[in-house]
This record gives C-alpha cells, structure tokens and sequence, in this order.
C-alpha cells in the first residue's frame, strides 16, 4: 500500500500516522471518517487512535460482507480464453493476493 510505503520512509509518531492516513480520505470516506470521531467526542467515547481499529472500522463500513466470497467465486472461474498466458497468470496473481489464498 502507497500509506505502509510512506511510514516506512518516515519515524512517524503513532498520532501523525494516523493523521496522515486520514488526510487521504476524500468525498463520503472523508465525511464520514470525522462524524465518526466528532460523535465519539460528544458521548465522551475514546476516539480511534489505532490504524488497526480504524482499518476495521472502515471495512465493515465500505466492504460488503460478499466482497471476499466474490474474489474466491472469480478466482475459480478465471478462464485464460484469448489472452496471453503471461496476462493470464498475472491475472491468476492478482486474484490470488486479493482473495488471500496461499499455494506451495
């Protein structure tokens, strides 16, 4: 990820990092991100300071419970049909790092 590349080329504090990160977030991510952390002030709740609980928060936020059905649905339908198997494979790559699946 281009945020895991940045902190490695910076001592950033746990604060700034999470600073940083939420720099990137545009439109609804961007909206939603500070009602969150303004709501959790008015009811006296800790705010995110982890980019652990944050990650988690935002991916039952913006990914559908289907997302990772799909990716191993995609993998096992995933066809070379009319494309080079170089692109093929590459593709097979991909879809393998997405889904999180491992082979020996």
């Amino acid at each position: 990820m281009k945020i895991e590349r940045l902190f490695a080329c910076h001592n950033y504090t746990k604060d700034k990092k999470m600073k940083v990160v939420a720099i990137e977030f545009t439109d609804y991510a961007f909206i939603w991100w500070n009602q969150l952390q303004r709501e959790r002030a008015r009811y006296e709740e800790p705010l995110v300071d982890s980019r652990e609980e944050m990650k988690r928060l935002m991916k039952r936020r913006f990914v559908p419970s289907h997302y990772q059905r799909n990716l191993h649905n995609k993998l096992q339908r995933l066809t070379q049909g009319s494309i080079s198997f170089d692109e093929y494979y590459k593709e097979m790559e991909v879809s393998m790092i997405r889904a999180n699946v491992t082979e020996d």
